[in-house]
């Protein structure tokens, strides 16, 4: 059935029913008995400070914003689906406002059984629970991404272009895909780049003993009403997809992960996630090794301590991460409006030797 043509009096009491109704319904336009648009923002403004950070050797100071994105989705039928945003990241970091915006997400969704979708276009790599979050509901102030190592030569910001089935087995959860990865080069005076130019093959597997994250992406908090426990593994294959000194080399990445959270009487909650990575680009090459993060936070109401941290050692020596984070958020209403905060105590290199980096961040987030 085609949807029914919107009429301007429909669009106007659309708008006002937008600029007047409460955060959960004040993104959504009907357009007909099944066809609707979903129209968001997301702002996070952004402070760091930095030790060390002035030119003098003083703490320096950083405001900009973190991300800015336009979000459009919506239903065309009850099978068919879209959704697409787009980003602007670090506008104004460091005084740099030449920032590139760029499509983040856009991809076609369709529902062909129950619980069971094919989706194709620009679509998040299916490697593990924390890659597959949406920055709109992180539980820390923002991704672990020294932990996310794809290759340089595939996709965009953990994105690639391609196609996936997603969808659920009873309590198994399951994403499977094909990507186009590493495109085929040639390079000169070196060799070539996967010269078969095949593509690149990712599954996610997890399992949900309590409760299932239903939505395409997962989220790091979720105020839940009934306790989730799931335990996830991921592998991403691609065949001579990195470069190196030493030659040409297959791109591999291993993830588990397991996430936890827990409602409590009077408004608490516990929120626990851990993901393990390994990953294998070539002897000479850093971001190949094993490494893993953690995080742990109790809700009181609107107020939430988190603790987590960070460890990566690397094939290549003295190429290793240690990183120790301990934040604090509050919860005004939950993921449409909140403040994050975080120090962050991180070495990197030979971890024995190298200084501690201390790092302050406060983000503000608005997500209408």
């Amino acid at each position: 059935m085609r949807p029914a043509p919107l009429r301007p009096l429909s669009l106007l009491a659309a708008l006002v029913a937008l600029w007047t109704a409460g955060p959960a319904a004040a993104a959504r336009i009907p357009l007909g008995e099944e066809a609707s648009l979903n129209v968001g923002i997301l702002l996070q403004p952004q402070l760091q400070l930095i030790e060390d950070g002035a030119p003098v050797g003083a703490v320096g100071t950083d405001l900009y914003l973190r991300r800015i994105r336009l979000i459009v989705g919506g239903t065309i039928t009850k099978k068919l689906s879209f959704f697409a945003e787009i980003d602007q990241p670090n506008f104004g970091k460091d005084g740099n406002f030449n920032v590139t915006l760029f499509v983040q997400d856009a991809y076609l969704s369709y529902e062909f059984a129950d619980k069971i979708w094919v989706e194709a276009g620009l679509l998040l790599a299916p490697l593990s629970h924390h890659s597959l979050q949406g920055a709109t509901s992180l539980n820390t102030v923002d991704y672990h991404s020294s932990l996310i190592r794809y290759p340089a030569t595939v996709g965009k910001i953990w994105r690639d272009t391609g196609a996936q089935v997603r969808g659920f087995a009873g309590p198994l959860h399951f994403r499977a895909a094909i990507f186009n990865g590493a495109e085929g080069t040639t390079r000169e005076n070196a060799p070539a780049i996967n010269p078969d130019d095949l593509p690149r093959g990712l599954a996610h597997v997890r399992w949900n003993f309590l409760g299932r994250e239903e939505d395409f992406f997962f989220k790091g908090i979720y105020f839940a009403d009934k306790p989730l426990l799931s335990v996830g593994a991921g592998v991403d294959y691609q065949p001579s997809a990195v470069g190196s000194a030493t030659g040409v080399h297959d791109a591999l990445a291993l993830a588990l992960d397991v996430f936890f959270d827990l409602p409590l009487p009077d408004d608490q909650e516990v929120v626990f996630q851990t993901n393990v990575f390994h990953y294998r680009q070539g002897f000479d090459v850093p971001q190949s090794g094993t490494g893993f993060f953690t995080e742990l936070g109790w809700r009181f109401g609107q107020l939430q301590p988190v603790l987590s941290a960070e460890y990566f050692h690397s094939r290549v020596a003295n190429q290793d991460l240690l990183a120790l984070r301990p934040g604090f958020n509050l919860w005004f209403q939950k993921h449409t409006l909140n403040l994050k905060t975080e120090v962050a105590l991180a070495r990197v290199g030979d971890i024995s030797e190298a200084e501690t980096a201390i790092t302050g961040t406060a983000q503000l987030q608005l997500f209408y």
